[in-house]
Parts: structure tokens; C-alpha cells; sequence
């Protein structure tokens, strides 16, 4: 599915990642762990298209593929949902949800919003792989994991290849946590939907992962499968 080749990143003189590789198969969620500057995110800023790398390859089904933006990213079926999800809190469920690709029905020569279509889109692709929700509620009142899970169902709505989740769950009460795992869980068997998941929670990753990679000071320390490591172990490769 998709190859990350020797890929490193420099900042001035700091190395923020070094010679970093790793297989992303299909339909598995990749775990992606280590202390705070174990370069992490910027793994997933590469991948997503949001910083070039110094060196290094990345393969999409064999072919080796540049990202010049999360734009050209997305084109190439890579989406990624942030720790601070950007949705627009005074706006409903349904207006995030489509929010810059609003659909339009016309009445002559003029074209009105179809509202009554986006809900119905929205309430239908929430409740497909999570819970029901009211799509007229504005997204300040809703709670940590229902966030996520618009957030969530919004980006998968454009049928990625890649799902990429940076830190989405650091917000979220113990029984939120649940229903986020409950739901991508749900989303990976359905949609066969490969995913890396950025966490300092690794209860969650051994919950939800079936590989997990260790990074500490920008260099893989570990890779494998879920059932192959502890989280006693986990820790011992994060730390220095």
C-alpha cells in the first residue's frame, strides 16, 4: 500500500527525523509511539503532505509519489485528521461536514443549498459506522469523541486510501476513548481502511493497532506486530 523509504528531515542543524523506514499495508492501523520530540508528527506531516522531506522516498501502490501540499495529498488518497480538529464550533454537524464542498440543487436559473440532502448525507455517514447523531447541533456541544468521529467521517467520506490521525484523542474522557476505538475499529473492518494513529496512549494503540512502530530521537527503534511487544516493552524503546 504505502512504502516509506530512508526518509529523514532536518530543521537547521537538528535532525528532526534519520533514515526512517517502513511497509503500510493495507487494511491494517499502523501505531505510531514515542516521547515528545521523537519525531512523530513529523513523520505524519510528511506523509500527509504538509512538510517535504530532506531525503528519502515514499511509495503509494509501488509508485513513488511526491506530496507538494495536504491538497495534492488528498488527491492522491491521504487524509489526516489533527489533535485540534478543525471544525468551526458555532456551526452545525452538517454544515462542518460539508463545509467547502456544499451541494447545490437549481430552480431555474438559480441554485440553492440542498440542505435537506446534506443533512440527510451526513446523519446517514455518522450513523453508518458510529452513532446517531443530530446533525443540527452545533459542534461546541458536542462531546470529545463525537467531535472526533465527525471529524472522522467527514474525512473518510472521500474514500482515502490512507487515514492518518495525529494525536486525536488526548481530550477524551476514559469512556470516550472507548467509543472512538469502538469506531475506528468499525471504519477499519467495514472499509478495509488503512490507518496510521499518532498516540501517547498506549493502551489505546494496543487496543486498536495490529503493528506499532517505536521512534525515539527521530530513529525507528522498533517495528512489528502488536502481538510481538508489551507496553512495559514499548516504554523501554522510547526511552533514551
Amino acid at each position: 500500500m504505502m512504502e516509506v523509504k530512508n526518509i529523514s528531515k532536518n530543521f537547521g542543524t537538528v535532525k528532526a527525523l534519520c533514515d526512517v523506514s517502513v511497509n503500510i499495508e493495507k487494511g491494517k492501523i499502523l501505531g505510531l509511539v514515542g516521547d515528545n520530540g521523537a519525531g512523530k508528527s513529523t513523520l505524519l506531516k510528511i506523509l500527509s503532505g504538509d512538510l517535504p522531506p530532506s531525503a528519502g522516498e515514499i511509495y503509494l501502490d509501488e509508485k513513488e509519489v511526491r506530496f507538494r501540499s495536504p491538497a495534492d495529498a488528498m488527491k492522491m488518497g491521504i487524509a489526516i485528521a489533527y489533535q485540534f480538529l478543525e471544525l468551526v464550533d458555532i456551526a452545525s454537524v452538517w454544515e462542518n461536514f460539508f463545509m467547502g464542498r456544499e451541494l447545490t440543487r437549481r430552480k431555474g436559473i438559480f441554485a440553492f443549498l440542498d440542505i435537506k440532502k446534506m443533512k440527510h448525507l451526513t446523519e446517514e455517514a455518522i450513523a453508518k459506522h458510529g452513532p446517531r447523531l443530530n446533525v443540527d447541533q452545533e459542534v461546541m456541544e458536542l462531546s470529545g469523541e463525537h467531535r472526533q468521529i465527525v471529524a472522522v467521517a467527514r474525512a473518510i467520506e472521500a474514500d482515502p486510501k490512507i487515514l492518518l490521525l495525529d494525536e486525536s484523542f488526548t481530550l477524551l474522557s476514559m469512556a470516550g476513548r472507548e467509543e472512538i476505538v469502538d469506531f475506528l475499529i468499525n471504519v477499519n473492518k467495514k472499509l478495509d481502511m488503512t490507518m496510521v494513529i499518532v498516540s501517547h496512549d498506549l493502551d489505546l494503540i494496543k487496543k486498536l493497532c495490529h503493528y506499532i512502530m517505536v521512534l525515539r530521537s527521530g530513529e525507528k527503534v522498533f517495528y512489528g506486530r502488536n502481538e510481538d511487544i508489551s507496553t512495559d516493552k514499548i516504554v523501554e524503546y522510547m526511552l533514551p
